[in-house]
């Protein structure tokens, strides 16, 4: 069978030639660009190409124009480069393991915060999420069920960066349909490993919560861990 082939659009290119310079330094955050007559002259396209190509950068963030002044690499260019280049590391399916690991790294770390944080009423909303697992022998319910639990929990850290590295994370894992390796006997003996973290986080023990989440991450995705070194 052959393999498809993926075309990309003259503008596209062009583009992506523009964001090489960016991330070389070559045009740092600030720095102006040519004009377009030369651009279109450099790269051997029409200027129409050209202004195709810077459009849809300024679209991205990565350019800004000032008018009567021309068009600047953005000041927040390489912030924008580095979420592109790590969201698609994250999208590789030859990445799960780090996937993994990344989420064994964060979520005993988030478990912590949540005991030392929470509120009577959060730590409430997570033993109820364990509550209505309980009442649920479907598979598909008890997977909807343990993910809004971690959801929460990573909410329940109050630390929005630790918490935004682990959703993207966790959504990834959940887009390549990792969790679909999961039996329903793994998910319903789960319940009483879901209720022990809610019960560490209610009664403040940040170092049980997160002895309690290592373990069931370990229970959960062992083979990923281990070919991630986190075994040993």
């Amino acid at each position: 069978m052959s393999e498809p082939i993926f075309r990309i659009k003259l503008y596209e290119d062009v583009a992506n030639h523009i964001l090489a310079r960016i991330q070389t330094e070559q045009w740092p955050p600030g720095c102006r660009l040519p004009a377009e007559e030369r651009l279109a002259k450099e790269f051997d396209v029409s200027r129409s190409t050209i202004r195709e190509a810077v459009r849809s950068l300024q679209i991205a963030g990565v350019l800004r124009s000032r008018p009567g002044s021309g068009t600047f690499v953005s000041e927040n260019a390489p912030v924008i480069l580095q979420t592109r280049e790590l969201a698609a590391i994250m999208g590789d399916p030859g990445r799960i393991a780090d996937l993994v690991q990344a989420r064994y790294v964060l979520e005993p770390q988030l478990a912590a915060l949540a005991a030392r944080t929470a509120t009577e009423e959060e730590a409430r909303a997570l033993v109820e999420i364990v509550d209505r697992m309980r009442e649920r022998s479907d598979r598909a319910g008890l997977m909807t069920l343990g993910y809004a639990f971690h959801q929460e929990l990573a909410r329940m850290s109050h630390n929005p960066v630790l918490s935004g590295f682990y959703q993207s994370a966790a959504s990834q894992l959940r887009c390549m349909r990792v969790l679909d390796s999961l039996t329903l006997e793994v998910y319903l003996d789960g319940i009483g490993d879901h209720q022990g973290i809610a019960d560490a986080v209610a009664a403040g023990d940040p170092a049980l919560a997160a002895a309690r989440m290592r373990e069931h991450l370990r229970k959960d995705y062992g083979t990923y861990l281990r070919d991630a070194g986190e075994m040993e």
